[in-house]
């Protein structure tokens, strides 16, 4: 399992890059991630997300928030 430490950095990163590519503030795009459940789907698939780049990143985000319920428990699969 990887390290918590380097989950929560990859998260920071993922809400950095988000907020960059949709114009929105920080605070602003962390709310939308949490509240979509998409910063579970990050932390459940940092050992293959973590390995790509910036935009095939922000298009699995916006994939799993569009094919996903705003459900939190939902399970995620990485692809």
């Amino acid at each position: 399992m990887a390290d918590i430490k380097n989950e929560v950095l990859f998260l920071g990163y993922c809400i950095e890059i988000y907020k960059a590519e949709k114009k929105m503030s920080g605070q602003n795009a962390f709310n939308y991630l949490y509240s979509t459940g998409a910063t579970n789907f990050i932390f459940s698939c940092y050992e293959s997300l973590h390995t790509t780049g910036h935009l095939y990143i922000i298009d699995s985000i916006d994939d799993y928030i569009r094919n996903n319920s705003q459900d939190k428990s939902v399970e995620t699969e990485c692809h």
